[in-house]
């Protein structure tokens, strides 16, 4: 395991040669459209402001059924999707946005509590690309955002 401790650093005199940041998140990519599905109001909020970027679309989904309204609407790049919703789980939303052959289909994220081995082999076999566990690092989130920007969707 790899653990980076990030603390603030005071002025020096001197320079220092320093390696690459491992607490640096990459540079956001610019002109997504990322749709965040989750139940938890806080949790979505928290996320959208996590991501926040300039020239990006983001939008919200509190429930599987509005999610697949937003992505009819939306079109996304990236959908980071809840498991555990009301009403059709995200699991469904995933076979069904990966079933519409209308959508260029994104990159899907399951962004979830659930981390067991079933829960990721039942991701994967729903059609996630991801499966993050919360709390999610935003380093490791913003890395996969910037690669649906630069890899064409052959989901």
């Amino acid at each position: 395991s790899t653990f980076a401790v990030c603390l603030p650093l005071g002025q020096s005199t001197t320079e220092i040669a320093t390696a690459e940041d491992p607490c640096a998140a990459p540079d956001p990519p610019r002109g997504l459209r990322i749709l965040i599905v989750d139940d938890n109001v806080d949790a979505a909020e928290l996320l959208s402001m996590l991501l926040e970027t300039d020239g990006s679309e983001i939008r919200i989904a509190h429930t599987g059924l509005a999610a697949l309204d937003l992505a009819a609407e939306l079109r996304p790049h990236v959908v980071l999707l809840d498991l555990g919703l009301p009403g059709i789980d995200g699991y469904e939303v995933a076979r069904r946005l990966r079933a519409d052959s209308s959508l260029t289909q994104p990159l899907l994220v399951a962004v979830t509590g659930w981390g067991t081995e079933e829960d990721r082999r039942k991701t994967k076999d729903a059609g996630f690309d991801q499966h993050l566990v919360k709390p999610v690092d935003h380093a490791r989130l913003a890395q996969l955002i910037a690669s649906a920007a630069v890899v064409p969707s052959s989901r």
